[in-house]
């Protein structure tokens, strides 16, 4: 939805082609096979998603074409598996995806598929989202891989423009003491938000 809102405006492509891997998978297949394999609502679990790349490679040996696309780019290609994007990326000839290991939530080795198709790699060296003393705790929770630089090292945070970051440490003797903090501090944050909306900035902070 965030990307669709930037992009409806200029009117380079239409909304509606910008999707969900699952959503995308599911028109996809129904198009091609005929047939819809999962409830449309059904859970994204592996199993699901075992079953929705078994049909895929069906609905791809029947297109007409593999070539079906003009480009296709892929964000957060991270939480998609090698097999999962070589059936995505096989139906253009222009393609991109984009991604960083680091922030997987589901495990899968989709970055993996850049080496296996030969695509031709680009590693960004600087960082704007999230505030130095953010990056200086991230750090310490995923260190650096050696030879790599830090979050810390490569933060272009613009304190004049978005304000002084904040990072403080909140002793808690449990698991759920913790999630009651977390809760009291973002209601403070609601409280101080005009628009009520804090829930992208926080994730972007964790």
């Amino acid at each position: 939805d965030f990307i669709r809102s930037g992009v409806s405006p200029r009117g380079l492509i239409l909304p509606d082609q910008i999707q969900t891997y699952h959503s995308w998978a599911f028109q996809h297949i129904r198009e091609f096979t005929g047939t819809s394999p999962i409830a449309r609502d059904s859970e994204f679990d592996d199993q699901t998603r075992s079953r929705l790349l078994k049909e895929l490679v069906k609905a791809n040996k029947k297109a007409p074409t593999q070539d079906l696309y003009s480009a296709i780019f892929v964000d957060e290609a991270q939480d998609l598996s090698v097999a999962e994007l070589e059936n995505i990326l096989c139906l253009s000839h222009n393609v991109c995806i984009c991604g960083d290991e680091r922030q997987g939530i589901y495990e899968k080795d989709g970055l993996a598929v850049a080496e296996r198709l030969g695509l031709q790699r680009h590693t960004l060296k600087n960082h704007y989202r999230i505030g130095q003393r953010i990056a200086v705790v991230a750090d310490r929770l995923i260190p650096p891989q050696p030879g790599r630089p830090s979050l810390e090292d490569t933060c272009n945070y613009n304190v004049s423009l978005y304000g002084k970051s904040t990072a403080e440490l909140h002793k808690c003797k449990s698991r759920d003491e913790q999630f009651e903090r977390m809760l009291e501090l973002l209601r403070t944050q609601l409280d101080r938000s005009e628009e009520r909306r804090v829930g992208k900035e926080c994730r972007s902070r964790w």
